[in-house]
């Protein structure tokens, strides 16, 4: 069984981040497409201490994170290379589903979203919902009503049983 972890919001806050730097007059697709990401993942805050826990883990963690650009992806692995994260990352091109890239069927996936737990779930996978304030509304607005909830990511090192 592999665990994947989503990138925003899960490890660090780039919601928030992306929100205090957007122009009013922008959306936040152009926002994103346009930005300079290292700039954006110079002075993040991490969510809840998740790069020690994924640093310390000895699960198959794997980072299965959504991009609209390559100067997303390439600034998030200097990110997670720059903090000592060594586990692998597969990047997910914004137009395809997490399991388009990767094998859901049995495997686990901790994410913010209801709709990427529900294709992942419909790919076979197990979904695992995480809110940084540990409540159950997902940043789009949608009630979680099918998901374990969590807020941090201990169970990297307190282990996954209890959570399935």
């Amino acid at each position: 069984m592999k665990i994947y972890l989503d990138f925003d919001d899960v490890l660090v806050d780039t919601y928030n981040k992306v929100n205090e730097l957007k122009r009013k007059d922008q959306t936040h697709r152009e926002f994103i497409t346009s930005c300079d990401w290292n700039n954006i993942l110079e002075d993040i805050q991490v969510i809840n201490d998740s790069i020690h826990y994924l640093k310390n883990t000895k699960l198959d963690v794997n980072i299965l994170s959504k991009v609209s650009t390559l100067n997303e992806a390439e600034a998030k692995v200097k990110f997670l290379r720059r903090n000592g994260v060594k586990v692998n990352i597969h990047i997910v091109p914004n137009l395809l589903k997490k399991d388009d890239i990767v094998s859901a069927k049995g495997n686990i996936l901790i994410d913010d979203k209801i709709y990427n737990l529900d294709n992942w779930t419909s790919a076979g996978g197990i979904g695992i919902f995480f809110n940084k304030d540990n409540n159950n509304i997902d940043v789009y607005g949608k009630k979680n009503t099918k998901y374990q909830l969590i807020n941090n990511l201990d169970l990297l090192i307190s282990g996954i049983q209890k959570y399935l």
